[in-house]
């Protein structure tokens, strides 16, 4: 049936008038120059389209499958400090040292639950949830390892009730004294990490009254990440756009915990907003920073663009966390209001507002690009940049992440306190407890999908080029053949009158010279007639070429059918 159809077609092209083929080419010509300009010039237009109404967030898409499970494998790596010299913390000649153990890898496997959207405003809430499995295999050490640290939570307590009443003081050196004498404690991995510890100290606060310690811990054990395996309630509610009536926001926090400002930082630093984590914004720009909300520290990051590179063979725009973000103001004014009145040094950034008032400071590991200060009080730390920093890398299209490596390491400041017989005379330091490095590659199999997009646009780019080449070819089609037949044409009719011409001057010369003046004659009339003769018959030749043409395509046709 098909070949019946094209077999009609050409004898209909053939049997058409050679005016209506040369407007049918000319069209077709015509259109596939515009189809391909087009493409080259909205290709990459057509594609975003296609890129944002398939990275919004919808119930059942396949970015919501993504984003509600992702499927690139995160891995967590602790490293805890072993303090070998507890003995020597009365004598401020000496200072700590440390011993690094780990890493204790685990994997995580996040998920999204409590999923509610909300139509009116384009936007879901949602908890985080992570279970955490340890990979004994790739560790270096065991949970059963015992580690020697400080005793956080006497240092927490004594920090909270430095500014109590008298009286209230007292009763917390009484309590430290006899429920928790020692400002060192030794525990295993599994309990300071995630499986957590009974202790007295905090049994005492979650039993008092909150108008007596002025906060309530939500925790029945201490461990540093202890609720956090399997648990939906330690990270907090957020509430983030999909994208449905702004790309612009797609991906942005909203709220979390349903507030648009934090009560953590003063007002100016309080702003909710940038990424909590998947997504970026969409067509990200090198040289302009990124932000991601974190809630472990109550407030938002920036970081910065250092350079393009790529990831299994994907291009991707590389972020670090750099001085920026660890500054309190020293270096960067507008971080001064994250001081929380304790404006230390660059390098640490303060939460104790985001931690119950217990006086935590991140940093980098090892006090990677801090003041040199926090390095000179204390021995067994070495400051790495290819092992410290903290970078990720970005597609730039799609705002999705290729790879990460968070790097950060937990402090507590250790102040005496004349009150408290437990802190009476010690040494003011930045006491590092442990840091962890948070890992995540996209997998070959994945990057295949993000290799797609640069491939279609250059195929768009490329069919459009073709498009625009057999276009204008078209267009000049019968110009140029008409033009090279009348070329032809009278190229015959010079040669054919240089020979007739050649051959009667030929017989002069042979004859009588007293003949000579009529055969001169005779040849300039024989020259007229043939120019007559030559014309009509040029004309008759075209006529004739034509209707042979017309005939032997009407024949063919015939043939084929």
């Amino acid at each position: 049936m098909c070949c019946k159809v094209i077999v009609s077609a050409k004898f209909a092209i053939a049997m058409m008038p050679s005016k209506n083929r040369r407007f049918i080419f000319n069209i077709v010509g015509l259109c596939l120059v515009i189809l391909g300009i087009g493409n080259v010039l909205f290709g990459e237009n057509m594609l975003n389209k296609f890129l944002e109404k398939e990275m919004i967030l919808r119930p059942g898409s396949k970015m919501f499958e993504l984003w509600k499970k992702p499927p690139m494998k995160l891995t967590l790596d602790f490293y805890l400090f072993n303090w070998t010299n507890p003995q020597d913390f009365q004598n401020r000649d000496i200072k700590p040292k440390f011993e690094e153990l780990g890493p204790y890898r685990f994997t995580e496997v996040p998920h999204k639950v409590d999923i509610k959207w909300h139509t009116q405003n384009a936007s879901l809430t949602y908890k985080k949830q992570s279970k955490y499995y340890f990979d004994a295999a790739n560790s270096k050490g065991q949970l059963d390892d015992n580690i020697v640290t400080l005793n956080s939570l006497a240092v927490s307590l004594a920090a909270k009730a430095k500014r109590w009443s008298p009286l209230r003081r007292r009763v917390i050196d009484i309590a430290l004294n006899v429920y928790n004498g020692d400002i060192s404690i030794t525990k295993s991995v599994n309990e300071l990490l995630f499986e957590g510890f009974d202790d007295v100290l905090l049994n005492m606060a979650n039993y008092l009254p909150t108008s007596l310690i002025d906060v309530k811990v939500p925790f029945d054990k201490f461990g540093y990440c202890y609720p956090r395996n399997y648990s939906a309630d330690v990270t907090g509610i957020y509430n983030i756009h999909t994208g449905a009536d702004d790309m612009r926001k797609f991906g942005q926090l909203h709220t979390w915990n349903y507030r648009d400002t934090t009560r953590a930082y003063a007002p100016e630093c309080a702003k909710v907003y940038g990424s909590p984590g998947e997504f970026q914004t969409l067509y990200l720009q090198p040289h302009k920073p990124v932000n991601f909300f974190l809630s472990d520290v109550c407030r938002t990051v920036a970081m910065d663009y250092v350079q393009t590179t790529e990831v299994e063979g994907v291009k991707g725009f590389r972020y670090e966390g750099g001085k920026r973000m660890v500054d309190n103001g020293t270096l960067y004014p507008e971080n001064v209001c994250h001081c929380n009145g304790e404006c230390v040094p660059s390098g640490l950034m303060n939460i104790t507002s985001c931690w119950f008032g217990s006086p935590i400071f991140l940093s980098y590991p090892h006090f990677h690009d801090a003041d040199p200060y926090y390095l000179s009080e204390v021995d067994g730390l070495k400051p790495d940049k290819q092992k410290h920093e903290l970078y990720l890398v970005l597609e730039p299209r799609s705002g999705l992440m290729l790879e990460m490596s968070a790097r950060l390491q937990s402090n507590i400041l250790v102040e005496p306190v004349s009150d408290f017989r437990l802190f009476r005379g010690k040494r003011r330091i930045f006491f590092p407890l442990f840091w962890f490095e948070a890992r995540t590659r996209i997998s070959p199999q994945l990057s295949e999908e993000f290799k797609l997009l640069p491939r279609v646009l250059l195929g768009l780019q490329v069919f459009g080029v073709i498009s625009i080449v057999i276009g204008v070819i078209m267009l000049v089609w019968y110009p140029i053949k008409l033009h090279l037949q009348n070329r032809l044409i009278q190229q015959i009719k010079i040669n054919n009158l240089d020979t007739q011409t050649h051959h009667i001057v030929g017989k002069a010369i042979s004859m009588q010279p007293e003949n000579a003046p009529l055969l001169v004659t005779s040849v300039q009339a024989n020259e007229k007639i043939l120019e007559r003769a030559d014309t009509q018959l040029s004309e008759f030749s075209i006529e004739a070429s034509t209707s042979s043409t017309d005939r032997s395509s009407m024949q063919s046709t015939t043939s084929s059918t």
